[in-house]
Order: C-alpha cells, then sequence, then structure tokens
C-alpha cells in the first residue's frame, strides 16, 4: 500500500454493517461514533436510531450526516426544529423531504433566503396539502360519523342544560316568593293574677 494512502470510506465494511437490519443498540451507538462520515450517515437515517443518539447527531460537523438525520421519518419534532435553523442548504433541503416533517417548519422554510430552500419547502407544502386532501376524500363516512356524534353529544349537553336551567328557575321563583306561612296561635295557661276559680257544690 502506497505510504499515505486511505481507503475509501464508501469500501468501509462499517458501511454495510450500520446499514444492516436488527442492529444491536449498543453497535449502533458504536458505530455512530465512527470517524468514517458515510457510516454515521447511515446510523443517522436509520429509523430504528435512539431519540437520544438523534439529538446528538444533529450536531455533527458534518452536512452529510445531519441531512441524513434530517431525512429520518422518525425524526423528533424537537431535532426537526433545531435542524431547521441549520447553515447548511443541504441538510435544509433534506428536510423538506422527510414525510413526517410539519406544516409549521415548512412555512418557516418557505420563508428561507436561500431560493432552493424556498422552492423545496413549496414543494413539499403542495404534496402535504395534496396528500391531506385526498385522506381527507378517502375518509367521508369517518367524518359525517364523528360529526353526527359531536352534533348528538351537542344536544344532549342542551337538553340537560335546559333541564338544569328550568329546575334553577324553579328553585329561584321559590326563593323569591316562599309561601305564606299559617299564623301562630299562643294559648295562655298560666293562671291569671286575682283571676279565682268558681268554687263548685
Amino acid at each position: 500500500m502506497a505510504r499515505g494512502f486511505n481507503y475509501a470510506p464508501i469500501n468501509d465494511p462499517l458501511v454495510d454493517e450500520a446499514a444492516s437490519p436488527g442492529l444491536a443498540k449498543d453497535r449502533i451507538l458504536a458505530l455512530a461514533d465512527s470517524r468514517n462520515a458515510l457510516v454515521r450517515s447511515t446510523i443517522a437515517a436509520r429509523e430504528d436510531c435512539p431519540f437520544g443518539l438523534m439529538a446528538s447527531m444533529a450536531h455533527d460537523f458534518s452536512s452529510d450526516v445531519r441531512a441524513a438525520l434530517a431525512r429520518n421519518p422518525r425524526l423528533l419534532h424537537s431535532v426537526m426544529e433545531h435542524l431547521s435553523r441549520d447553515k447548511s442548504v443541504d441538510v435544509l433541503v433534506a428536510l423538506t423531504e422527510n414525510p413526517s416533517v410539519t406544516s409549521e417548519i415548512l412555512d418557516a422554510l418557505v420563508g428561507h433566503r436561500k431560493r432552493d430552500v424556498q422552492q423545496a419547502a413549496a414543494s413539499a407544502m403542495d404534496a402535504l396539502r395534496t396528500r391531506q386532501a385526498s385522506e381527507d376524500a378517502h375518509t367521508p363516512e369517518l367524518r359525517d360519523r364523528v360529526f353526527e356524534q359531536a352534533a348528538a353529544r351537542r344536544a344532549e349537553a342542551l337538553a340537560a342544560a335546559s333541564t338544569e336551567g328550568a329546575l334553577e328557575g324553579a328553585i329561584a321563583a321559590v326563593a323569591a316568593d316562599p309561601p305564606e306561612a299559617e299564623p301562630e296561635v299562643r294559648v295562655r295557661t298560666a293562671p291569671v293574677r286575682g283571676f279565682k276559680p268558681p268554687i263548685e257544690a
């Protein structure tokens, strides 16, 4: 081997290992520390990448690693928000390609100063709206059922409120105009001074 020659990173056998299914968590964590950015990118793209590792890899010095992470469909929303402020255009464009990206993040990226980011975010926003419209069109029965259940609950609540209101009104009327009490008749039973009962014969 020629002096000072380094193997091409793409030929690193660890890349294949990093992409292999069923990789143990401790091995994933170990490969995430590889000096080869391609190995780290492969780990960042894994859907079973631990959430704590995702947060750590969002600070990787390689934009390729951060871009791979930005495309991960299981990416935490907090990590998405962090990456949405990344200085790399590649990372931001990759984020717009994430199927789990939110409309709020896309709205923010549409106003980005870089034209490539603006266009990618606008396209992703259009795709998201189309997908949502399609999902709504395919679930009219569910939407109608939910609406009917909501209407029934509202009717029950109104009926209960009106019944309670009538009861409260009756109680208030009685409180405002109580029935008249019968006059109390007092009977004096003590002897009267100076009174002499008749003498029986």
